[in-house]
């Protein structure tokens, strides 16, 4: 996990999604190791509590956002992005939940592609997407959509309006 992260700095850690760091202090709370330094950070779609990490811990995946240049990316990659094919809801689910453990804008983009293009595909078909694939698009695309709304410093309702009219031109 790279140290080099400063007080405001926005970073996607592994169990808060999108957080800001609000502090670098030494054991912030009773009980922890006087001799650690911690990221004070609190996620910014949970403000209810706040979250302590580790410095020097490599064991916990953390990294800083898209700059402007790596969103404008995103949006240029979606026609290269190749949707996930499975059939098998179960697999289907596997393969989704694998996606997200990458932690990465363009896996996310992926699982909100596939299933763009699976609503899409055939508008009238009787199956629709499952609970469990609406829940894990959602959070791909408050993930993707919190990011890329940081990175470029518009709402992230215009992300998404902008997501939508790159995917649509996908399916042409």
């Amino acid at each position: 996990m790279p140290t080099s992260f400063q007080k405001d700095d926005y970073v996607f850690y592994e169990s808060g999604g999108i957080c800001q760091i609000l502090d670098i202090q030494q054991a912030p709370l009773e009980g922890m190791p006087a001799d650690r330094e911690y990221y004070v950070m609190r996620s910014i779609h949970d403000k209810s509590g706040m979250i302590y990490v580790p410095k020097d811990n490599e064991n916990i995946f953390i990294r800083q956002l898209l700059n402007e240049n790596g969103a404008e990316s995103v949006f240029d990659e979606v026609s290269q992005v190749v949707p996930i094919v499975e059939e098998n809801g179960k697999l289907l689910r596997a393969k989704y939940l694998e996606a997200m453990q990458k932690h990465e804008p363009m896996e996310w983009v992926r699982i909100i592609k596939t299933a763009y293009h699976r609503k899409n595909e055939f508008p009238d078909r009787v199956q629709r997407l499952s609970e469990g694939e609406r829940d894990l698009v959602a959070r791909a695309k408050n993930f993707l959509y919190t990011e890329l709304s940081l990175a470029l410093n518009v709402s992230e309702r215009e992300i998404a309006e902008r997501m939508e009219e790159t995917l649509l031109a996908t399916l042409s």
